[in-house]
């Protein structure tokens, strides 16, 4: 019997160095929405940018989700959003931890989703990705959650 809702820690980085690419991917078999968080650590003061956040899919185990998934367009950030870019990359925050959330809906898509973070500076205090899995029957993703609120500084929903 599958669960109604399972939470699985996709990644966990101590530290994130410059440019590193931290990435997670997930199994969505027989689950219908799936919810992301990338949690990160504090930025410096000045210099709060994120290079990448973007999800993929494939149908396979792959765990580089810029090469071996196909990007999905409304879960990808960018400096301006486009056909390719749903989002535009939100910046990290000097003063609390950043919590960047994803809720998927997963019907229609490939079995395997991925996460891809990079920061643009070191993050000391880690970096960690979470899936949140659900079932028709269970509770999805909550959409009461205020982007001013505990550390969120994105929310994508699709």
């Amino acid at each position: 019997m599958v669960p109604e809702s399972k939470t699985v820690l996709m990644k966990l980085d101590d530290s994130a160095a410059s440019g590193a690419d931290v990435v997670g991917v997930i199994d969505t078999k027989d689950f219908d929405y799936l919810t992301i968080d990338v949690l990160a650590g504090t930025a410096s003061a000045a210099e709060t940018a994120v290079t990448a956040l973007q999800l993929g899919e494939s149908d396979t185990a792959a765990t580089d989700v810029t090469t071996d998934q196909t990007l999905i367009p409304a879960f990808t950030g960018a400096a301006a959003t486009s056909t390719s870019a749903g989002f535009v990359l939100p910046a990290r925050s000097s003063t609390t931890t950043n919590i960047y959330r994803f809720n998927v809906d997963l019907r229609g898509r490939k079995r395997y989703i991925g996460c891809h973070f990079e920061p643009t500076t070191t993050i000391a205090e880690g970096v960690a990705i979470v899936g949140h899995l659900f079932r028709k029957s269970s509770t999805p993703y909550a959409e009461t959650i205020g982007t001013a609120t505990a550390g969120y500084r994105l929310i994508v929903s699709g």
